[in-house]
């Protein structure tokens, strides 16, 4: 199994997405695992619009929010053909419409606590990893990401032990699989220590 990992400097925007597709492509490792960080500022500015929203500037917050929406699809746009761009642009809407709601959850409790900063962060990661997954479909590689919300809540201190070990055995499963179809997994790099099998 080989482990790519790309930092967020490393995928700031279009054209340094494209290089670190064409360096998995030309790598040819088929049973790759790939972990993302979010790509260039976006955690960052995730968090600020979270900080603003907890400060009852919601407003703020959601123009925020709809800047990095707004920016990682005008990236998808340039990294792939209208087909995979249109499925892109409806992954990240939704993932983005998760957030609105994360964003008026904050708004309405007053406060960022740190499980909201962590599920928060990840979404910089989980965009990433939708546009990393299409940009390499795009080249022509079996890939797809895997970052459903259940795993960052899994990780949670706070969730039960049933909930923690049967999303993680789902998760796990879901990766296996994948590999096992010479599918490459493209994974939010926060994940990667749940990725090994106890």
């Amino acid at each position: 199994m080989t482990i790519i990992e790309f930092e967020s400097s490393l995928i700031q925007d279009e054209a340094t997405i494209s290089e670190a597709v064409a360096s998995v492509v030309s790598s040819k490792n088929e049973g790759s695992l790939i972990f993302v960080a979010g790509i260039g500022s976006t955690e960052k500015r995730l968090v600020d619009a979270g900080k603003k929203s907890a400060s009852q500037d919601l407003v703020l917050a959601s123009t925020v929010a709809e800047g990095v929406r707004t920016f990682l699809i005008q990236v998808a746009c340039q990294l792939t053909s209208n087909s995979v761009s249109t499925q892109t642009q409806s992954l990240l809407s939704e993932l983005f419409d998760e957030l609105s709601n994360l964003l008026q959850g904050m708004y309405l409790i007053g406060e960022l606590t740190s499980q909201a900063l962590e599920i928060l962060e990840s979404y910089a990661e989980r965009a990433s990893a939708i546009i990393m997954a299409q940009a390499l479909k795009e080249a022509g590689v079996q890939a797809q990401a895997v970052c459903g919300r259940e795993i960052h809540l899994a990780s949670s201190p706070h969730a039960s032990e049933s909930f923690h070990e049967k999303t993680l055995f789902d998760f796990q499963r879901e990766i296996s699989a994948l590999t096992q179809d010479g599918i490459i997994p493209v994974i939010p790099a926060s994940l990667r220590p749940l990725t090994a099998p106890k």
